[in-house]
């Protein structure tokens, strides 16, 4: 038996404790440092980049946008630069970040605990890239150095440190994600965030405020601050390339920096809502409609789940994405499960809650099922039938949503699901569930009046909503809200501008369109 000389082997242990020791404080070091951070280098193509971490405060306060760039900004008249591309201040401005966004990202930050958002590719730029007298452009106008500050820190050059001093950054790709943070910033440090429109100008709409966030936690006004203080101080991944590169010219660099400007953010491709219902683990409005795509009668193998929208041929009843609003609207209208108005504040709801959410919409498509048309649809009716010889509203998503929403109102007023599916009934037996017939209610809200195309637009499904609410609940008792209901109907019925067409088809002013009568 080989004798073991364990003296050796306990050597080479201590000596790699020693090893992992130094190499911990000089880590913590480097760490401690101020505007140093430990990078690792990586490369695609001829350009050295640098991934590290850091927190969104470092974010808020170091980032600006593309557009921002100076590299990227028209040139000063006589000296060597030169204008940038029309092509490419086209595409940038295209690219900009559309701030009608920004609220619901920064309310997804603030509010889930369960959060991600993948990293952020920036550009390092320094100041002397734009003056022509630097010494560290070279006779031949080329670059000394990047422009960036990294030292290696050990021979094979793959861990560096990065010096952010003296550095601007700039978001090449991630600018949406940038924005939800400088909106977090906003809510932490002002106390709210107003809505704004694509262009950055505040729209007429409550801010996100803390004191909005303290009342849905249940009053803890400590917590929320400390939160908000701890997702400020969360740590995101970025990727760091220079703007200029040693050895290249301004030129050079503004070109490569616009076409990947350009390869970034054409390539990029975001998930469609339709693949957002298909993978979302999170949204439990979408979980249920899940659930019920599989299990109902209705909607089994009938819900198109890669489209957002249905041709008339489409054999599908709706879609996944218009399935997953309509439970949305639905539940929430309902209130049902109670806890439901927090299922977009929490990162996925019990199963319990889950539970009651799906129970309730499956009574909710049992009680369609009785429709006469539904009834023939599970039959085996073609949908592209019904949508195109029935002209059935109840077969386009707009009226789906619509109506899940009327009825979630109306349940409000003590009418059952079966009271409203027996008047449906009968005015789907009456001919008054037509989409292009004139002396139907749909005809103008849903279908235009002159080209006779289905309309789709938030404004149309809002007036559909409302016109269920007054068709099947007890009317609109309010003289101004009844009066306001007739002006709006008339509007989408118009075929000039003080002409529209009634209920009897005939072509007549404005002010003599009158609203169809209550069906209960």
């Amino acid at each position: 038996m080989t004798d073991i000389d364990y003296s050796a082997v306990s050597d080479v242990v201590r000596q790699e404790a020693e090893k992992r020791k130094a190499l911990h404080v000089l880590l913590d070091e480097l760490h401690t440092k101020d505007k140093h951070h430990l990078a690792i280098q990586v490369q695609m193509g001829r350009v050295a980049s640098y991934v590290t971490s850091v927190t969104l405060r470092w974010i808020a306060a170091k980032v600006g946008f593309a557009a921002d760039l100076p590299i990227f900004t028209e040139s000063t008249a006589g000296s060597k630069r030169i204008a940038v591309d029309p092509d490419t201040i086209e595409i940038i401005q295209q690219r900009q970040p559309n701030w009608k966004r920004q609220q619901g990202m920064t309310e997804y930050l603030a509010t889930r605990q369960h959060h991600k958002f993948p990293p952020l590719l920036l550009v390092a730029y320094q100041h002397w890239v734009y003056d022509v007298e630097s010494d560290k452009w070279g006779p031949d106008q080329s670059a000394m150095c990047d422009s960036l500050t990294v030292t290696s820190l050990e021979p094979s050059g793959t861990y560096w440190d990065l010096d952010d001093g003296d550095t601007l950054f700039y978001a090449l790709d991630g600018q949406h994600r940038l924005m939800a943070i400088l909106g977090l910033r906003d809510l932490v440090t002002t106390g709210s965030l107003h809505a704004l429109d694509e262009n950055r100008k505040p729209q007429n709409k409550p801010p996100l405020s803390r004191d909005e966030l303290i009342k849905r936690s249940g009053g803890d006004k400590n917590a929320i601050h400390e939160r908000l203080q701890h997702v400020m101080d969360e740590r995101i991944g970025i990727e760091i390339m220079p703007a200029v590169i040693s050895g290249e010219t301004f030129v050079h660099a503004l070109r490569r920096l616009r076409q990947l400007f350009v390869d970034v953010n054409q390539n990029a491709k975001p998930l469609t809502k339709s693949e957002l219902a298909q993978l979302d683990e999170n949204d439990g409005f979408r979980i249920v409609a899940r659930k019920l795509m599989g299990r109902h009668a209705l909607l089994r193998n009938s819900v198109d789940t890669t489209k957002q929208t249905l041709s008339d041929k489409s054999p599908f009843y709706t879609t996944l994405h218009h399935l997953s609003t309509i439970v949305e609207r639905y539940l929430v209208e309902s209130g049902t499960p109670p806890q439901v108005a927090l299922w977009r504040l929490q990162n996925r709801p019990d199963e319990e809650s889950l539970k009651i959410g799906t129970s309730a919409m499956s009574e909710y498509f049992d009680a369609l099922a009785r429709l006469p048309l539904h009834e023939a649809f599970i039959q085996g009716k073609p949908a592209g039938d019904i949508k195109k010889i029935d002209a059935n509203i109840l077969f386009r998503p707009v009226a789906q949503m619509a109506l899940a929403e009327a009825i979630g109102k109306l349940s409000h007023e003590g009418i059952s699901l079966r009271t409203i599916v027996d008047t449906l009934t009968e005015q789907e037996n009456l001919g008054q569930l037509k989409l292009t017939d004139q002396s139907t209610p749909w005809f103008g809200v849903l279908c235009d009046p002159v080209s006779h195309k289905m309309r789709r637009h938030r404004r149309n499904e809002a007036l559909c909503c409302r016109l269920f609410q007054y068709l099947l609940g007890r009317g609109i008792p309010d003289d101004v809200d009844r009066e306001q209901l007739r002006v709006d109907f008339a509007h989408e019925r118009r075929v000039d501008d003080n002409q529209a067409i009634d209920l009897k088809g005939k072509t007549v002013k404005l002010d003599d369109v009158r609203l169809p009568t209550p069906w209960r």
